[in-house]
């Protein structure tokens, strides 16, 4: 994306009224964010498939929209921050498959947002010494199975940056999704630890420099957190709190959810007590359950295996290739239909294939074979 489609695209994305859904759709129909400012008569399908004409302006002003992209631009490129559009190659293509997801992302950092295996880390801000030491215990042994899997949580106090530590100390990369602008750390106690993980991972916001600092920013990026995963493990958690709207938010994309049960009587495991006994989340005990769980175990077997002639397939896997060799080229929801397979083992399985250098992967979440 060059410095003027980035400007645009920046517009677009501060247009009061203009969610994911609506810029994808204008996107798609005019081609980039600069055109779609250069039409004045817009028009949209509606779900039933109707063209209606679509008023951009109705709540901001194109002068508006436009001064603000321009500040935001002369301050991304003066701190080296990277922009990154849902129709970017970099976007991680996991939210594409979230109805609410950014329309684009503020990032620090260097990462492959779209490697193979993405895990949240979540949990209570006055977390436990049992919370901790399960925490940091979890992500080393999920380190020593899978050294290239990525630890996202949210830099917040308690399991969220136990999280991020343990995956610095065990040589994982790791991302912050912050609730906030990336002009300020918050909080500024966790601005050292962040300051590693932009040079292991990245630091990532769908705030501007010119954001507000608001609560309900910090309940909204739990989404992120949630979507850009392949699983969500809840390490401690009350009764209420955001960790559990992080897990509901995870359950809804279609993710594995994983809790660390507790003490019945401690405030601290009520949270993931109940996730566990009314079947929301799968109890874990080790980084092996959870792996396990996802079918990742195979992915081990065949990490010394790479593009061979004649692979040897699972079931799941065979059901796969098979849809996408009679398909040629298909998209992750409808293969997921086709297969009746869900979306949380079918993106481990399609990641196992693309390992072996059986299939390859494109923009917009569609595969073919190689």
């Amino acid at each position: 994306m060059d410095l003027r489609e980035r400007k645009f695209f920046i517009a677009l994305a501060n247009i009061k009224g203009i969610d994911f859904k609506i810029a994808k759709g204008l996107i798609e129909k005019y081609g980039t964010a600069e055109a779609i400012f250069s039409t004045d008569a817009l028009s949209l399908q509606n779900d039933e498939g109707e063209e209606q004409e679509f008023h951009l302006f109705k709540k901001s002003s194109k002068e508006e929209v436009m001064l603000f992209a321009e500040k935001e631009i002369d301050f991304i490129e003066k701190h080296n921050i990277s922009l990154i559009g849902f129709n970017s190659h970099n976007y991680p293509k996991r939210l594409l498959n979230c109805h609410d997801a950014p329309i684009l992302l503020y990032s620090k950092g260097d990462i492959d947002f779209n490697s193979q295996k993405f895990v949240s880390i979540v949990g209570t801000r006055n977390a436990t010494e049992y919370g901790r030491d399960w925490c940091e215990k979890f992500v080393c042994e999920l380190a020593e199975m899978f050294p290239d899997v990525v630890i996202v949580s949210g830099l917040a106090y308690g399991i969220d940056i136990c999280a991020h530590r343990a995956a610095l100390e065990c040589g994982l990369r790791t991302v912050a999704v912050l609730g906030n602008p990336l002009n300020s750390i918050y909080p500024s106690t966790h601005r050292s630890t962040a300051n590693k993980i932009i040079d292991n991972g990245a630091l990532i916001s769908e705030y501007s420099s010119q954001s507000p600092m608001l609560k309900v920013n910090f309940v909204a990026r739990n989404r992120i957190v949630a979507g850009m995963s392949d699983a969500t493990v809840i390490v401690e958690s009350k009764e209420k709190g955001g960790s559990l709207i992080t897990a509901s938010l995870a359950a809804d994309y279609s993710r594995e959810v994983f809790a660390l049960p507790g003490n019945v009587d401690r405030e601290s495991s009520k949270g993931c007590n109940n996730l566990i006994r009314d079947n929301k989340a799968q109890l874990i005990t080790s980084a092996k359950d959870m792996t396990n769980a996802l079918g990742w175990e195979c992915l081990l077997s065949s990490k010394k295996v790479q593009n061979t002639l004649f692979p040897d397939f699972d079931e799941t896997e065979q059901i796969i290739v098979d849809i996408i060799t009679e398909k040629k080229e298909i998209d992750i929801n409808s293969l997921s239909i086709a297969s009746g397979i869900a979306t949380s083992k079918l993106l481990s399985t399609l990641m196992g294939l693309e390992f072996k250098g059986v299939i390859k992967s494109y923009p917009g979440n569609r595969y073919k074979i190689r």
